[in-house]
């Protein structure tokens, strides 16, 4: 179960398993070895991988289903899914993501509230 879970999380990101390992800091061959099922990671490394990819280390350990940590259930189911759909991200996509979000913040069309202009709130 831990090896598919962290199969699956690294999948996401794009990167291989020897890029991956290398990013991390870890021996390749120690990480192949989580991924394969033939080693079984510690502790410590099972809380590195919950850090890396923002889940909780319940969700690696195969007892949560949802790899979102609990804390980003906001009550708002779009909002739930833009998290976790941002934690799937590799750090390119976080800052594609981000920089979009900030330029709809100023598009007129996607604002919650328009605020009224100086020029329209003069009186003739």
């Amino acid at each position: 179960m831990i090896c598919d879970r962290i199969r699956a999380l690294r999948e996401k990101t794009g990167m291989s398993a020897r890029k991956f390992a290398e990013e991390i800091g870890m021996k390749y061959t120690t990480y192949y070895g989580y991924e394969t099922g033939s080693r079984e990671p510690g502790s410590d490394s099972i809380v590195a991988l919950a850090q890396y990819y923002n889940v909780t280390t319940d969700y690696i350990l195969g007892i949560e289903k949802s790899p979102a940590p609990a804390e980003a259930d906001t009550g708002d189911k779009r909002l739930d899914g833009i998290i976790e759909n941002y934690h799937q991200l590799n750090e390119e996509g976080k800052d594609a993501l981000a920089d979009q979000s900030e330029i709809m913040i100023h598009m007129p069309k996607y604002k919650k509230c328009n605020s009224v202009s100086e020029e329209e709130t003069e009186v003739g």
